[in-house]
C-alpha cells in the first residue's frame, strides 16, 4: 500500500523491520494504534476549536471575558502546533518523501519552541497579569506586562536559530533507514534544560498569585496545572534518556503523546470549563453570582463594575425566582419582557441605568404617589388600582426578601408599569380628593 499510514501493515513499514533487524530494540511497525491515537487526539481539537468559538463569540461575557479570551485562544492553537510535531517526531507518520523529512521545522520548532514553549510561556503571561492586577494593582497591558514575555521569546529565539544553523549531525537529523528522526544527546540536553526552566518560571508565576481570594479559584488551578507540567515532563525526559530510540517502541511514543495532549487539554479545560458550562447552561444567575463574589471580594474596580451593580443584579435574581408563571400570565396588564430574559448582562455601559429599569419593572408607590393616580383615573377602575397598590406597598419588602417559597406563591402579583403621567400629582390636591372620596364607602376609609 506504499508510504502511508493504516490500518493494516504497508510495505514500507515491512521494509523498516528489516532495515532494523540487529538492533538492540525491536522496531515496531506503524499502523492500527497509530492511526487510532490520531482520530482520537484530532477528534479532541476538533471538539476544542468548536469551544474556542463559542468562547469567542461570547467574549463579552463577565465570566469568560476575566479568563483573558486571546490568551486562551492562543494556548489552544500552540497546543495544536505541539501536536503536529508531536505526530512527526514521535514517529507517528511515515516520514519518507515527504515535508515531515526535515527534523528541525517540526521537532524543533512545533515541537518544542512554538508548541511546548508556547504554551508555557503564555500560562505564565497569564498568571503575570493577574499579578499585576490584584498585587501591584497595575493595569492588564503596557510595557511592564509583556516585558518578560518579551524577555523569555528572545530567549527561546536565539536558542532555536543557533539550533537551527548547527549542523545536523549535533542536533537533529533524518535517518532514512528506520524513516524517523533521530536526536543528538547532547541537543536534547540543550533543549529539556530550556524546558525545565521554563516550567520553572511557569511555576514561579503561579505561585505568586496563590493568594487570590475566591472570585477568580486561581489557587485549585494552579495546582493542578503544574503538577501536570510536572509529571509530563519528568516522564518525557527520562524516556529520552532512559530509552532514545522510544519512537521505535508503540507503547512509548503512544503513552508520551497520549500524555502531552491530555496535559494541554486538562489546563485548558481547567481554566475554561466552568466559564462556558455556566454561560450555555446557566448563563444569568452565574453572572449575577460571579459579580456579587467579585463585589464581595473588593475587586470590582478591576474589572469596572459598579458596586451597587451586584447588589441589583442579586434583587432581580431574587424577584425572578419569585414569578412561577410565564411571560404571557398576566390577566391586566403586560408584564416586562426583560423579567424573563436570561441573556441581561452588566457592563460598564449599562450598571448605572440599571436601577431605572429595575423602577420601572416593578413600581412601588408612597401614599402621595397613589391618591394622583386616583385622582387621574376613571371612577370604574380607580378602586380596582388603588387596591393592587395597597397591597404592593403593603407586601413587596416582607414577599421578596423575607417570606418563604409558599408565601410568594400565594401573594403572587403581575409587575405592572405605570405611564409617567399617571404617577404625577394633579393641580389642586383638594379637590382630586373629594372627589376620589366620593366612590369611597365612609366604613372602608382608612388612613394610608
Amino acid at each position: 500500500m506504499g508510504n502511508q499510514l493504516s490500518f493494516s501493515l504497508t510495505e514500507s513499514e515491512l521494509q523498516r523491520q528489516k532495515n532494523a533487524e540487529g538492533m538492540p530494540l525491536p522496531l515496531d511497525p506503524r499502523g492500527k494504534a497509530d492511526l487510532i491515537m490520531l482520530i482520537i487526539i484530532s477528534t479532541v481539537y476538533s471538539f476544542d476549536f468548536l469551544a474556542v468559538v463559542y468562547m469567542v463569540w461570547n467574549r463579552k461575557y463577565a465570566p469568560i471575558k476575566s479568563k483573558n479570551v486571546i490568551i486562551m485562544v492562543l494556548i489552544m492553537l500552540v497546543s495544536a502546533v505541539w501536536f503536529v510535531g508531536d505526530l512527526q517526531s514521535n514517529g507517528h507518520l511515515p516520514l519518507a518523501g515527504t515535508h515531515l523529512m526535515d527534523c528541525k521545522a517540526f521537532g524543533l520548532w512545533m515541537r518544542v519552541i512554538l508548541g511546548a514553549c508556547g504554551m508555557c510561556s503564555l500560562i505564565a503571561l497569564r498568571a503575570h497579569g493577574l499579578y499585576r492586577v490584584f498585587y501591584l494593582y497595575k493595569p492588564y497591558n503596557g510595557l511592564g506586562l509583556y516585558m518578560p514575555f518579551i524577555i523569555y521569546w528572545v530567549c527561546a529565539l536565539i536558542v532555536g536559530l543557533i539550533s537551527q544553523f548547527m549542523k545536523p549531525e549535533i542536533t537533529t537529523q533524518y535517518i532514512e533507514l528506520l524513516d524517523i528522526c533521530d536526536y543528538n544527546t547532547s541537543f536534547q540536553a540543550v533543549l529539556y534544560s530550556f524546558l525545565w526552566i521554563t516550567l520553572l518560571i511557569v511555576i514561579f508565576a503561579h505561585w505568586r498569585i496563590r493568594k487570590i481570594k475566591s472570585s477568580f479559584n486561581e489557587g485549585r488551578e494552579m495546582m493542578v496545572t503544574c503538577t501536570i507540567m510536572f509529571i509530563v515532563l519528568l516522564y518525557s525526559t527520562t524516556m529520552n534518556y532512559v530509552l532514545s530510540k522510544y519512537p521505535l517502541n508503540l507503547s512509548q511514543r503512544l503513552t508520551i503523546t497520549y500524555m502531552n495532549h491530555f496535559a494541554t487539554n486538562s489546563l485548558w479545560w481547567l481554566i475554561m470549563g466552568k466559564p462556558l458550562f455556566k454561560c450555555l447552561f446557566d448563563r444569568q444567575r452565574y453572572l449575577d453570582q460571579w459579580i456579587y463574589k467579585l463585589r464581595k471580594d473588593g475587586f470590582q474596580k478591576e474589572y469596572e463594575i459598579d458596586a451597587g451593580t451586584a447588589i441589583l443584579n442579586k434583587q432581580k435574581s431574587t424577584l425572578r425566582a419569585s414569578f412561577t408563571g410565564n411571560k404571557e400570565g398576566g390577566s391586566f396588564y403586560n408584564i416586562d419582557g426583560n423579567m424573563y430574559n436570561g441573556n441581561g448582562t452588566v457592563s460598564k455601559d449599562n450598571a448605572y441605568s440599571a436601577p431605572s429599569q429595575m423602577a420601572e419593572s416593578v413600581t412601588v408607590l408612597n401614599s402621595g404617589n397613589s391618591y394622583g393616580q386616583a385622582a387621574r383615573l376613571s371612577a370604574s377602575t380607580e378602586r380596582h388600582h388603588e387596591d393592587i397598590l395597597m397591597e404592593i406597598m403593603m407586601d413587596t419588602s416582607d414577599a421578596v426578601l423575607h417570606t418563604n417559597r409558599s408565601q410568594v406563591k400565594s401573594q403572587l402579583y403581575t409587575p405592572i408599569t405605570l405611564p409617567e403621567t399617571a404617577t404625577m400629582a394633579p393641580l389642586n390636591m383638594q379637590n382630586a380628593h373629594n372627589r376620589h372620596l366620593e366612590y369611597v364607602d365612609s366604613n372602608e376609609r382608612q388612613l394610608v
